[in-house]
Protein backbone atom coordinates (compact mmCIF):
# COMPACT_ATOMS: atom_id res chain seq x y z
CA UNK A 1 0.00 0.00 0.00
CA UNK A 2 1.49 3.80 -1.04
CA UNK A 3 1.44 6.42 1.32
CA UNK A 4 0.63 9.74 0.72
CA UNK A 5 2.69 11.76 3.12
CA UNK A 6 5.86 10.62 2.11
CA UNK A 7 7.30 14.17 3.06
CA UNK A 8 6.95 13.65 6.80
CA UNK A 9 9.07 10.57 6.49
CA UNK A 10 11.83 13.37 7.39
CA UNK A 11 10.44 14.22 10.51
CA UNK A 12 11.38 10.22 11.80
CA UNK A 13 14.66 10.34 14.36
CA UNK A 14 16.90 6.73 13.43
CA UNK A 15 16.40 4.12 15.78
CA UNK A 16 19.12 3.20 17.86
CA UNK A 17 21.51 0.17 16.69
CA UNK A 18 20.58 -3.06 17.20
CA UNK A 19 21.73 -6.47 16.74
CA UNK A 20 21.29 -6.82 13.30
CA UNK A 21 24.23 -7.20 11.14
CA UNK A 22 26.06 -4.02 9.62
CA UNK A 23 25.31 -1.67 12.64
CA UNK A 24 27.27 -0.97 15.68
CA UNK A 25 26.04 -2.27 19.42
CA UNK A 26 24.61 0.84 21.42
CA UNK A 27 26.42 2.26 24.66
CA UNK A 28 25.65 0.99 27.77
CA UNK A 29 22.03 2.80 29.18
CA UNK A 30 20.94 1.56 32.48
CA UNK A 31 24.33 0.95 34.83
CA UNK A 32 24.49 3.63 37.46
CA UNK A 33 26.38 4.12 40.65
CA UNK A 34 23.54 4.52 42.32
CA UNK A 35 21.90 2.40 44.68
CA UNK A 36 19.88 -0.29 43.29
CA UNK A 37 15.77 0.21 43.52
CA UNK A 38 14.02 -2.84 45.14
CA UNK A 39 12.20 -3.61 41.86
CA UNK A 40 12.18 -6.99 40.17
CA UNK A 41 12.55 -6.88 36.17
CA UNK A 42 9.93 -9.39 34.74
CA UNK A 43 10.83 -10.19 31.39
CA UNK A 44 9.48 -13.63 29.17
CA UNK A 45 11.81 -14.93 26.24
CA UNK A 46 11.73 -16.88 22.87
CA UNK A 47 14.75 -16.75 20.54
CA UNK A 48 15.31 -13.02 21.58
CA UNK A 49 19.10 -12.99 21.34
CA UNK A 50 18.73 -10.41 18.86
CA UNK A 51 17.44 -7.76 21.33
CA UNK A 52 17.31 -9.12 24.74
CA UNK A 53 21.07 -7.71 25.34
CA UNK A 54 19.77 -4.05 24.96
CA UNK A 55 16.69 -5.04 27.29
CA UNK A 56 18.90 -6.47 29.64
CA UNK A 57 21.41 -3.30 29.66
CA UNK A 58 18.86 -0.79 29.91
CA UNK A 59 17.55 -2.21 33.58
CA UNK A 60 20.91 -3.92 34.94
CA UNK A 61 22.51 -2.01 37.49
CA UNK A 62 19.81 0.05 38.76
CA UNK A 63 17.43 -2.60 39.77
CA UNK A 64 18.07 -5.48 42.11
CA UNK A 65 16.76 -8.45 40.21
CA UNK A 66 16.17 -9.62 36.50
CA UNK A 67 13.84 -12.22 36.39
CA UNK A 68 13.73 -14.45 33.10
CA UNK A 69 10.67 -16.68 31.96
CA UNK A 70 12.03 -18.75 29.00
CA UNK A 71 10.24 -20.99 26.61
CA UNK A 72 12.89 -23.68 25.14
CA UNK A 73 15.43 -20.97 23.29
CA UNK A 74 17.98 -22.40 21.03
CA UNK A 75 19.35 -19.18 19.52
CA UNK A 76 21.92 -18.12 23.03
CA UNK A 77 19.13 -16.35 24.93
CA UNK A 78 19.41 -17.90 27.83
CA UNK A 79 23.05 -17.31 28.08
CA UNK A 80 23.14 -14.03 27.41
CA UNK A 81 20.65 -13.55 30.05
CA UNK A 82 22.98 -15.69 32.62
CA UNK A 83 25.78 -12.60 31.39
CA UNK A 84 23.66 -10.13 33.23
CA UNK A 85 22.92 -12.23 36.32
CA UNK A 86 19.32 -12.44 35.78
CA UNK A 87 17.31 -15.84 37.13
CA UNK A 88 16.20 -17.51 34.46
CA UNK A 89 13.36 -20.17 34.79
CA UNK A 90 12.08 -22.26 31.81
CA UNK A 91 7.87 -22.60 31.84
CA UNK A 92 5.91 -24.15 28.31
CA UNK A 93 4.18 -20.96 26.75
CA UNK A 94 0.02 -21.63 26.97
CA UNK A 95 -0.73 -18.00 26.56
CA UNK A 96 1.33 -14.64 26.75
CA UNK A 97 -0.65 -13.48 29.94
CA UNK A 98 0.13 -17.00 31.54
CA UNK A 99 4.31 -16.68 30.85
CA UNK A 100 4.34 -13.36 31.95
CA UNK A 101 2.45 -14.34 34.78
CA UNK A 102 4.75 -16.75 35.95
CA UNK A 103 7.51 -14.33 35.39
CA UNK A 104 5.91 -12.18 38.21
CA UNK A 105 5.85 -15.07 40.64
CA UNK A 106 9.19 -15.64 40.44
CA UNK A 107 10.33 -12.76 41.46
CA UNK A 108 11.59 -11.53 45.23
CA UNK A 109 10.34 -8.44 44.82
CA UNK A 110 7.30 -6.65 46.00
CA UNK A 111 7.70 -4.66 42.92
CA UNK A 112 7.77 -5.72 39.47
CA UNK A 113 8.39 -4.10 35.96
CA UNK A 114 7.47 -5.97 33.24
CA UNK A 115 9.03 -5.80 30.24
CA UNK A 116 8.83 -7.42 26.67
CA UNK A 117 12.58 -8.63 25.08
CA UNK A 118 12.32 -6.38 22.66
CA UNK A 119 12.10 -2.72 24.78
CA UNK A 120 14.50 -0.68 26.67
CA UNK A 121 14.15 1.30 29.03
CA UNK A 122 15.62 4.70 28.11
CA UNK A 123 17.84 7.23 30.54
CA UNK A 124 14.78 9.82 30.87
CA UNK A 125 12.65 6.70 31.80
CA UNK A 126 15.05 5.70 34.13
CA UNK A 127 15.57 9.30 36.17
CA UNK A 128 12.00 9.65 36.00
CA UNK A 129 11.54 6.13 38.31
CA UNK A 130 14.30 7.16 40.40
CA UNK A 131 12.67 10.43 41.53
CA UNK A 132 9.05 8.98 41.66
CA UNK A 133 9.84 5.44 43.35
CA UNK A 134 8.77 5.80 47.02
CA UNK A 135 7.76 9.27 46.81
CA UNK A 136 3.86 9.13 47.17
CA UNK A 137 1.66 6.10 47.82
CA UNK A 138 1.35 4.93 44.49
CA UNK A 139 1.25 0.85 44.24
CA UNK A 140 0.95 1.18 40.29
CA UNK A 141 2.76 3.63 37.71
CA UNK A 142 1.08 3.48 34.14
CA UNK A 143 3.53 4.12 31.38
CA UNK A 144 3.25 4.35 27.18
CA UNK A 145 5.60 2.54 24.58
CA UNK A 146 7.11 4.66 21.78
CA UNK A 147 7.18 2.27 18.84
CA UNK A 148 10.04 2.25 16.13
CA UNK A 149 10.07 0.28 13.31
CA UNK A 150 11.66 -0.63 10.06
CA UNK A 151 14.85 1.78 11.54
CA UNK A 152 13.20 4.77 12.63
CA UNK A 153 11.38 6.04 15.57
CA UNK A 154 7.90 6.45 14.58
CA UNK A 155 4.98 8.72 15.80
CA UNK A 156 3.07 5.73 17.38
CA UNK A 157 2.93 4.24 20.76
CA UNK A 158 0.95 1.89 22.83
CA UNK A 159 -1.37 2.83 25.22
CA UNK A 160 -0.55 3.37 29.21
CA UNK A 161 -0.51 0.39 31.48
CA UNK A 162 0.69 -0.43 34.45
CA UNK A 163 4.53 -1.90 33.40
CA UNK A 164 5.97 -0.94 36.69
CA UNK A 165 3.38 -1.87 40.11
CA UNK A 166 3.45 -3.54 43.49
CA UNK A 167 2.61 -7.45 41.60
CA UNK A 168 0.08 -8.05 44.26
CA UNK A 169 -2.39 -5.00 42.48
CA UNK A 170 -1.45 -6.44 39.18
CA UNK A 171 -3.61 -9.54 36.72
CA UNK A 172 -3.85 -10.34 33.62
CA UNK A 173 -6.83 -10.21 30.96
CA UNK A 174 -6.28 -13.77 29.87
CA UNK A 175 -5.44 -13.57 26.48
CA UNK A 176 -3.46 -15.20 23.94
CA UNK A 177 -2.44 -12.46 22.92
CA UNK A 178 -2.44 -8.01 22.87
CA UNK A 179 -2.50 -9.25 27.18
CA UNK A 180 -3.95 -6.56 29.08
CA UNK A 181 -2.07 -5.88 32.10
CA UNK A 182 -4.30 -4.14 34.72
CA UNK A 183 -4.57 -2.91 37.99
CA UNK A 184 -7.38 -4.21 40.46
CA UNK A 185 -10.09 -1.95 40.93
CA UNK A 186 -9.61 -1.50 44.15
CA UNK A 187 -6.37 -0.03 44.01
CA UNK A 188 -7.00 2.00 40.91
CA UNK A 189 -7.20 5.27 43.02
CA UNK A 190 -3.51 4.93 44.67
CA UNK A 191 -2.49 4.62 40.47
CA UNK A 192 -0.01 7.85 38.76
CA UNK A 193 1.41 8.18 35.37
CA UNK A 194 4.95 8.43 34.22
CA UNK A 195 5.69 11.09 31.25
CA UNK A 196 8.55 9.11 29.85
CA UNK A 197 8.21 5.98 27.80
CA UNK A 198 9.64 2.66 27.08
CA UNK A 199 11.05 2.25 23.32
CA UNK A 200 9.53 -0.24 21.94
CA UNK A 201 12.08 -2.24 19.19
CA UNK A 202 9.19 -3.55 17.50
CA UNK A 203 11.18 -4.81 14.41
CA UNK A 204 13.95 -3.57 12.01
CA UNK A 205 12.47 -5.52 8.69
CA UNK A 206 9.34 -6.62 6.98
CA UNK A 207 10.26 -10.14 7.41
CA UNK A 208 10.16 -9.98 11.10
CA UNK A 209 6.92 -8.24 11.29
CA UNK A 210 5.37 -10.94 8.55
CA UNK A 211 6.37 -13.73 10.55
CA UNK A 212 5.20 -12.27 13.75
CA UNK A 213 1.57 -11.90 12.05
CA UNK A 214 1.42 -15.58 10.99
CA UNK A 215 2.22 -16.14 14.84
CA UNK A 216 -0.38 -13.71 15.95
CA UNK A 217 -3.07 -14.97 13.77
CA UNK A 218 -2.60 -18.80 14.76
CA UNK A 219 -3.39 -17.61 18.51
CA UNK A 220 -6.07 -15.67 17.67
CA UNK A 221 -7.62 -18.40 15.86
CA UNK A 222 -7.25 -20.31 18.86
CA UNK A 223 -8.13 -17.97 21.19
CA UNK A 224 -11.57 -17.72 19.16
CA UNK A 225 -12.09 -21.49 18.93
CA UNK A 226 -11.14 -22.37 23.30
CA UNK A 227 -13.36 -19.07 23.93
CA UNK A 228 -15.91 -20.21 21.81
CA UNK A 229 -16.21 -16.77 20.10
CA UNK A 230 -18.18 -15.85 16.69
CA UNK A 231 -16.11 -17.36 13.82
CA UNK A 232 -17.96 -16.12 10.76
CA UNK A 233 -16.18 -13.74 8.30
CA UNK A 234 -17.96 -10.87 9.43
CA UNK A 235 -16.61 -10.59 13.05
CA UNK A 236 -12.80 -10.82 11.69
CA UNK A 237 -13.37 -8.34 9.00
CA UNK A 238 -15.19 -5.96 11.92
CA UNK A 239 -12.39 -6.78 14.08
CA UNK A 240 -9.83 -5.89 11.22
CA UNK A 241 -10.62 -3.02 9.94
CA UNK A 242 -11.13 -1.52 13.88
CA UNK A 243 -7.58 -2.51 14.74
CA UNK A 244 -6.03 -1.25 11.23
CA UNK A 245 -7.87 2.13 11.42
CA UNK A 246 -7.07 2.23 15.12
CA UNK A 247 -2.95 2.06 13.99
CA UNK A 248 -4.09 4.61 11.59
CA UNK A 249 -5.38 7.23 13.54
CA UNK A 250 -5.54 6.48 16.90
CA UNK A 251 -2.26 5.49 17.12
CA UNK A 252 -0.91 8.09 14.98
CA UNK A 253 0.31 5.54 12.23
CA UNK A 254 -1.50 7.88 9.35
CA UNK A 255 2.37 9.96 9.95
CA UNK A 256 4.53 7.34 9.41
CA UNK A 257 4.41 7.10 5.54
CA UNK A 258 4.51 3.41 4.09
CA UNK A 259 5.37 2.49 7.59
CA UNK A 260 2.32 3.04 9.73
CA UNK A 261 0.19 2.21 6.63
CA UNK A 262 2.02 -1.41 6.47
CA UNK A 263 1.94 -2.36 10.26
CA UNK A 264 -2.16 -1.24 9.64
CA UNK A 265 -2.55 -3.19 6.88
CA UNK A 266 -1.01 -6.49 8.36
CA UNK A 267 -2.66 -5.93 11.39
CA UNK A 268 -6.00 -5.91 8.93
CA UNK A 269 -4.51 -8.89 7.13
CA UNK A 270 -4.03 -10.96 10.31
CA UNK A 271 -7.66 -11.10 11.30
CA UNK A 272 -8.36 -12.33 8.14
CA UNK A 273 -5.65 -14.74 8.57
CA UNK A 274 -7.01 -15.95 11.66
CA UNK A 275 -10.95 -16.69 10.17
CA UNK A 276 -8.90 -18.94 7.67
CA UNK A 277 -6.93 -20.70 10.58
CA UNK A 278 -9.69 -21.23 12.24
CA UNK A 279 -10.83 -23.96 9.93
CA UNK A 280 -7.85 -25.32 10.24
CA UNK A 281 -7.93 -25.93 13.59
CA UNK A 282 -11.34 -27.42 13.07
CA UNK A 283 -10.03 -30.13 10.79
CA UNK A 284 -6.89 -30.57 13.10
CA UNK A 285 -9.69 -31.82 15.71
CA UNK A 286 -10.84 -34.11 13.58
CA UNK A 287 -7.68 -35.34 12.81
CA UNK A 288 -6.00 -35.39 15.89
CA UNK A 289 -8.77 -34.67 18.72
CA UNK A 290 -6.10 -35.66 21.52
CA UNK A 291 -3.18 -33.89 20.25
CA UNK A 292 -4.72 -31.08 18.00
CA UNK A 293 -3.95 -28.09 20.36
CA UNK A 294 -0.24 -29.36 21.22
CA UNK A 295 0.12 -29.44 17.66
CA UNK A 296 -1.30 -26.40 16.95
CA UNK A 297 0.57 -24.73 19.32
CA UNK A 298 3.96 -26.22 18.71
CA UNK A 299 3.95 -25.99 14.86
CA UNK A 300 1.56 -22.87 14.27
CA UNK A 301 1.84 -20.56 17.07
CA UNK A 302 5.98 -21.60 17.36
CA UNK A 303 5.97 -21.55 21.09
Amino acid sequence: MTYVYEHLLNQLKPTRPNGHAGREPSPPRGRTDRETLPISVCVTTKNNADTIRGCLESVVGWTDEIVVVDSDSDDGTVEICEEYGADVHQHEFESFAQIKGRAMAHADNDWVFVLDADEEVPPTLREEIYARFGASDAVAFYIEKQEHMLGARTNQYHYRRPYLARKDVLYFRQEYIWERLSVERSHLDRTESLSNRIDHYRFDRASELESKTAQYSALEALQTVENGRPDGIVPFLARGLAVGLDRLLISRGVLDGYRGFYVAFLEFYQMVAAYVKVRDIRRLQREHPERWREIWIEEECRR
